[in-house]
């Protein structure tokens, strides 16, 4: 019984501290300008780039596809210094530390329209970085 308990604790804790599965497919500015070019098919787009946020049709019946995606990075610098010296006669040891930290933004937005072929017609992107 001892055994199959600690086996069935190990199990847990090995499932637990397994690395979350990364997503494969990171819509970037790069991935989208080598991916969306006229006459490209919706189902090589969808491979590459994954499902759209917004699915439409405009005036002429033609399917739009719209990705949206936002990314927001963060960043923290910290550092410290030790020292230690002779004053009048005293011994004395200090630190100090520094840290701060930023944090950027970005965002991509990206439109398709397709033609009845389920072809890519035209397409637009727009990346900010703030």
């Amino acid at each position: 019984m001892k055994k199959l308990t600690t086996f069935i604790i190990t199990g847990i804790l090995w499932v637990g501290c397994a690395n979350p599965p990364q997503e494969s497919n990171k819509l970037t500015l790069g991935l989208v300008q080598s991916t969306v070019v006229k006459g490209a098919n919706q189902t090589e787009i969808i491979k590459v780039l994954g499902a759209p946020n917004i699915i439409s049709k405009d005036k002429q019946g033609r399917e739009t596809w719209t990705y949206d995606r936002i990314s927001r990075e963060n960043e923290a610098k910290s550092g410290s210094m030790v020292g230690a010296g002779f004053f009048s006669g005293f011994i004395g040891a200090g630190g100090t530390s520094k840290s701060s930290s930023s944090t950027s933004s970005k965002s991509l937005t990206v439109v398709i329209t397709f033609d009845n072929n389920k072809s890519v017609l035209d397409y637009a992107y727009q990346s900010l970085e703030f």
